[in-house]
């Protein structure tokens, strides 16, 4: 489990006030969600890889993440990690990386090793997360990018156990932000800006995001959000959506150990069920709104 956020402007902005100031900003949910933090900024749009930041450390501890936020630019990516799969450390760190391409996922995916393929390379971490975006890229067309995320969404949910897909997508020209699994995803406008995130992070007007929706913020029409189903109720019935989170007070050191215990103990294999206060939660039938 961990926070997204996105933005996208018409003219070069920081995103200090979501980060730092806003009502519920990134820096508090770091509390909760610090095994890491991560941030990529797009200062031009389709002309150069992004600036990016990605630390091993809780953004409310790490002198670095202030600096930080006082980047600009038209298309932001950021993350803060609460471990899962890998333990804590930069390559475990989202966003990932790959030319101009960024991404942050929030979820747990089961068996995600079986999402590479002969030829790919070894991911540097050991985390789901990775496996997924080496799998868009893989088979990224950058002509047609959303048949490409729909292509491999529809792969881990044919075939894997996963908490969440939610991700935050950037090729450099636009922002992409998808919701399927227990966690949520909202977005808002401004005037010049659109803001996607797994909170409600101001005291906006957000809109909730309804399962299997992929949206499309473009730094050259802002306030003018797309939003499309992806996969289908056909496929979307099919899928097999648990709850994967240890005891949610595990923090810290403790939860970097458990995260790299738990990412080589599930490696291959198809479900190992999580102890947790609840039991496991199946969504398959059920899913939330």
């Amino acid at each position: 489990m961990c926070r997204v956020f996105g933005a996208v402007a018409s003219d070069p902005i920081s995103v200090r006030h979501e980060l730092v100031e806003s009502s519920n900003p990134i820096i508090r949910l770091s509390e909760d969600h610090d095994s890491g933090w991560g941030m990529a900024a797009y200062r031009e749009i389709g002309q150069a890889a992004p600036v990016t930041e990605r630390f091993a450390f809780a953004a409310h501890e790490d002198s670095r993440f202030l600096p930080a936020t006082q980047l600009r630019g038209r298309i932001f990516n950021v993350h803060v990690r609460r471990a899962t799969l890998g333990g804590l450390s930069a390559k475990n760190t989202h966003p990932f990386e790959y030319g101009p391409y960024t991404f942050a996922h929030n979820g747990t995916i089961l068996d995600y090793r079986g999402l590479l393929r002969s030829g790919m390379a070894e991911p540097r971490g050991e985390t789901d997360s990775e496996c997924f975006f080496m799998r868009l890229m893989n088979e990224f067309d950058p002509e047609e990018p959303v048949r490409s995320i729909r292509g491999v969404v529809a792969t881990i949910v044919a075939g894997h156990t996963f908490s969440g897909l939610n991700f935050v997508f950037s090729d450099g020209i636009k922002l992409y932000a998808y919701r399927l699994g227990i966690f949520d995803l909202f977005w808002a406008t401004r005037r010049g800006v659109s803001l996607v995130a797994s909170e409600q992070l101001t005291d906006e007007d957000w809109h909730r995001a309804q399962q299997d929706v992929l949206l499309t913020l473009d730094p050259e029409f802002p306030e003018e959000v797309h939003a499309e189903r992806l996969i289908g109720d056909m496929l979307l019935e099919t899928a097999d959506i648990k709850r994967l989170e240890p005891d949610v007070s595990m923090k810290g050191t403790e939860r970097g150990e458990w995260a790299t215990r738990y990412a080589t103990e599930v490696a291959g294999r198809a479900f190992l069920p999580v102890q947790n206060g609840t039991g496991t939660v199946d969504h398959r039938s059920s899913l939330p709104a």
